[in-house]
């Protein structure tokens, strides 16, 4: 067995899916048992466009799909390693994405519920996901509102990014965006 996962390059494929398999029942353990294991990345995405799905999750989820897929291309379909690694890359990028897509519909469920985004007016919150300065995007605070935690896009007036793991004050709402206009607390 051993063998069959690490020799002849096949190391390649198993160590990341073993690492990606490893962290997904980690998250899954930890997340069934009320721990929280949280990987925070500020990344300057001046023209790049929104990298909020790079996540410890979807990195998780690439290592997985990858290094499997790329195992079975390896061993199974004998496709050799140019081959294998096309097929690692497309299918980790496709399990990422599938990851990151599920995430997003499960905040718009998350988000759509019966509390009104009126209510977080004059609220403290936390920057989940930086605020660029004025005009330059979007982040995300989380604020408690009735005693449930809710995530919103955030954006700002000051021309100073607002970093992640800052308190911030809702200044106002935007109830067609379904955004938050926060300053510095």
């Amino acid at each position: 067995m051993l063998d069959w996962l690490f020799a002849n390059g096949a190391v390649w494929f198993s160590v990341p899916a073993l690492f990606g398999t490893g962290l997904f029942v980690l998250q899954l353990l930890l997340g069934e048992f009320g721990g929280d294991l949280d990987l925070d990345i500020d990344v300057d995405t001046a023209g790049v466009g929104d990298l909020r799905a790079l996540s410890l999750q979807t990195i998780a989820a690439f290592c997985l799909g990858s290094g499997w897929m790329g195992l079975a291309a390896f061993r199974l379909l004998d496709l050799g390693m140019v081959g294998s690694v096309a097929i690692a890359v497309v299918s980790g990028v496709g399990v990422a994405w599938l990851m990151a897509w599920l995430t997003r519909q499960v905040f718009k469920i998350q988000r759509s519920g019966n509390i009104s985004i009126e209510k977080a007016m004059g609220l403290g919150g936390v920057v989940e996901v930086a605020v660029p300065p004025a005009n330059a995007g979007r982040g995300a605070v989380s604020v408690v509102i009735d005693g449930s935690r809710r995530e919103y896009d955030a954006v700002q007036a000051s021309e100073e990014p607002i970093a992640s793991r800052t308190r911030v004050r809702i200044v106002s709402v935007d109830t067609q965006q379904n955004t938050l206009l926060v300053e510095r607390a």
